[in-house]
């Protein structure tokens, strides 16, 4: 098992085979766990914009549309909805 050092600044630096291993680059995000006296670093998961917009109330993902023309219409009606209220 690979060993590291905490630096003076409080740093750690993961070895390049585990950085690999999980497809980790210079910038990534880890959330920090602690439990007991161990330290677990977990990479935060990337998502693409459509993830992050399937997360949002109301949004409905075009897949759910069987065509852009259906895609459209509907965005009309709910506009529509939202200004005869």
């Amino acid at each position: 098992m690979p060993l590291t050092r905490l630096s003076s600044k409080g740093q750690v630096v993961l070895p390049k085979a585990v950085r690999e291993a999980l497809g980790l680059e210079a910038g990534d995000e880890l959330r920090v766990e602690v439990e007991g006296d161990t330290i677990r670093l977990v990479p935060r998961r990337k998502r693409s914009l459509g993830e992050v917009l399937d997360t949002l109330p109301g949004h409905v993902p075009k897949e759910a549309f069987s065509s852009p023309e259906a895609l459209l219409a509907a965005e009309r009606e709910e506009a529509r909805k939202r200004w005869h209220r």
